[in-house]
């Protein structure tokens, strides 16, 4: 079995584990942590759907060609994913962050869009080549970073839907740690577009001359 498929069966297990067992823990951070309800949680869901997807290939033999998938499909995942971000009553009043933890179907919408989004980028990633897989990583860092430096500024709460309402302080340290993040995903994809374009290249002795010095 080769480690792709260990790894991803063991994150999709972690996930329905915690869903079903350790939900009280995890409405409790989402209530509390700003970082972890608008980041990490979500995050791990869209991991959860994106080893979804990667076990479904292999057991189904999907060809993710075959499902012509394209960038428009992967901006409207990315579209999905920034919705939730928006605050209530922003952009004429379409924002439902963090409204969706009082509202039961909001919840659940919301969870289940991740899900899709990540299944919806493993697919669309499999069909680009990997400098474009790279590219996209860079773009979701620099958008996550400047959203995150804007977050680290705000002097009132943005993210406020009472009865729940995040600090200033958690929307600082939520901001910075996008900050943060967006520094490693730069980090990783410049390494791996490296050592793709060197991967298996012959290393030649650096040329010398047999002129004299002048």
């Amino acid at each position: 079995m080769r480690l792709k498929t260990i790894l991803s069966t063991l994150l999709l297990a972690a996930f329905v584990y915690l869903t079903l067992f350790q939900y009280p823990v995890i409405r409790g951070l989402e209530l509390t942590n700003l970082l972890f309800y608008m980041d990490v949680w979500p995050a791990f869901i869209s991991a959860a759907g994106y080893s979804t997807a990667y076990l479904a290939r292999g057991f189904l033999k999907i060809n993710p060609r075959s499902l012509r998938l394209t960038v428009l499909d992967l901006s409207t995942s990315a579209a999905i994913v920034a919705y939730w971000h928006f605050p209530v009553n922003s952009l004429f009043g379409f924002g439902v962050c963090p409204a969706d933890l009082n509202d039961p179907l909001l919840y659940q919408m919301k969870r289940t869009s991740y899900f899709a989004a990540g299944a919806i980028i493993y697919f669309s990633a499999t069909g680009m080549s990997k400098p474009w897989r790279e590219a996209l990583a860079i773009a979701l860092g620099k958008v996550m970073g400047w959203y995150g430096f804007v977050l680290t500024l705000v002097e009132t709460p943005l993210y406020v839907a009472p009865p729940v309402i995040f600090s200033v302080q958690l929307h600082h340290e939520a901001g910075f740690a996008m900050l943060l993040t967006m520094v490693f995903l730069d980090f990783v994809a410049v390494a791996s577009l490296v050592n793709h374009y060197f991967k298996g290249a012959k290393p030649e002795p650096y040329p010398l001359t047999t002129r004299p010095f002048q």
